[in-house]
């Protein structure tokens, strides 16, 4: 065992003495926090260009409305955003999208004649060469609804102030299950969304990113030690499994070290802003559990292939299905974080490659995933990591050595089955 230690301490070492780590560590959040501060510098550079937009009313009723609310919108804005200039559309509407090529109209609206009473098949149609600006059409279905609502109201007879206050919406709050305390008073706390969604997100795609930034590195080391021989001298002084343990052990220490710094330094930051209260430090357990085994697993397919290549071109190819098993979480965490107790949400989550990264978001979800839930994933993914851990050493003691032979799933499933 002090060999496989050995060669733990010596990737580690060299790990984190090379650039690609010093990079990882360093310039990661130097660009995420360049981008914050990119985004926060910029963000109050708006585009105050007047967006200048032709009507064509069918039904001759709302122009003179819209021009009213849009004149009231662009005094209540103070200059801070683009003025909304509402004019009355002349010519057909070839002449009009003519001028909003040319940029004398940013878009216009077509109106049909029977909107007010509603028509079958009434509708209200904008048109614009600049689809990404969305705050003009909202504003104008707004504003259009509100004057046939108006219009409709005074045809019928009835005062719209009435209706307003009659129609005025009763605000929702969202809270927690409410408590009782020692003493019986009923306490109740606020949804916190930080802590509800934020919270899990940054959890799951923390662990992935480190998981991917320490995994396909044993990939690379592999390949380059056995294409430069250098496999062949190292198993000379160590069993090829002493050697496979010992990296992977290694690109483990490195991942938590990444963990130290960016969770230190998140901690440090939230400690600062008098934040700390929403940081869940009960997770951080599971986190190291999850990234210990998410390495474990990851960490052998990715040393396996390398171990079991001879060009890079080979490992290129077989580490397509390897990726997909990788980025499974991906596709499907949006569905678990809307509904985290789903039958969906708690089978995927039991799926060992996908655990790891699932059921710590599950863990960060209040209330959280069912002991028995939590068991079973620790069972089924710890005895899929020792057979992945089993199976790489198997593949890693054979192909370390093998040379010009084409790598093939049918071949590795043979290494691993041999005696």
């Amino acid at each position: 065992m002090s060999k496989v230690w050995r060669v733990a301490k010596n990737e580690y070492l060299n790990l984190v003495r090379s650039k690609a780590f010093l990079v990882s560590v360093f310039l990661m959040p130097v660009f995420s926090g360049g981008a914050i501060a990119v985004q926060t510098l910029l963000g109050d550079r708006v585009d105050l260009r007047d967006r200048r937009v032709a009507v064509e009313d069918g039904t001759f009723r709302l122009l003179e409305g819209l021009a009213r609310a849009a004149a009231e919108r662009n005094a209540a804005e103070g200059g801070a955003k683009p003025r909304f200039v509402i004019e009355d559309a002349t010519g057909d509407e070839a002449s009009l999208a003519a001028r909003v090529r040319n940029g004398e109209l940013f878009a216009y609206v077509l109106i049909g004649p029977d909107v007010i009473e509603g028509a079958p098949g009434a509708e209200v149609t904008y048109h614009t060469q600049s689809p990404t600006y969305d705050e003009l059409p909202r504003w104008l279905g707004v504003a259009i609804n509100g004057e046939v609502r108006r219009i409709r109201f005074e045809e019928s007879g009835i005062d719209g102030a009435v209706v307003d206050r009659l129609s005025r919406p009763v605000a929702l709050r969202q809270y927690g299950l409410a408590e009782v305390t020692g003493t019986g008073e009923v306490k109740k706390e606020k949804l916190n969304e930080i802590r509800t969604f934020v919270t899990p997100m940054a959890a799951m795609f923390l662990l992935f990113m480190l998981v991917m930034m320490a995994a396909p590195m044993l990939l690379n080391t592999v390949l380059e030690e056995k294409i430069q021989r250098i496999a062949e001298i190292l198993v000379s002084s160590v069993s090829p499994f002493e050697l496979f343990l010992g990296k992977l052990l290694g690109t483990v220490f490195v991942s938590w070290t990444l963990f130290l710094v960016y969770v230190g330094g998140g901690l440090f930051v939230a400690g600062h802003y008098g934040a700390l209260h929403v940081v869940p430090f009960g997770l951080l357990g599971w986190f190291l559990f999850f990234q210990l085994l998410a390495l474990l697993i990851f960490g052998s397919i990715f040393s396996a292939i390398g171990a079991a290549c001879s060009e890079m071109r080979d490992a290129q190819s077989m580490m397509t299905p390897a990726m997909l098993i990788v980025m499974l979480p991906m596709f499907v965490w949006f569905v678990v974080l809307r509904s985290p107790d789903s039958p969906f949400a708690v089978a995927v989550s039991l799926f060992p490659p996908a655990t790891p990264f699932l059921m710590l978001m599950r863990l960060a979800i209040p209330p959280g995933p069912a002991a028995w839930e939590v068991a079973l994933s620790m069972v089924l993914t710890i005895a899929f990591t020792l057979f992945c851990v089993w199976s790489a050493g198997k593949i890693f003691r054979i192909g370390i050595l093998a040379q010009g032979q084409p790598p093939s799933f049918r071949r590795l499933a043979q290494w691993v089955f041999s005696r």
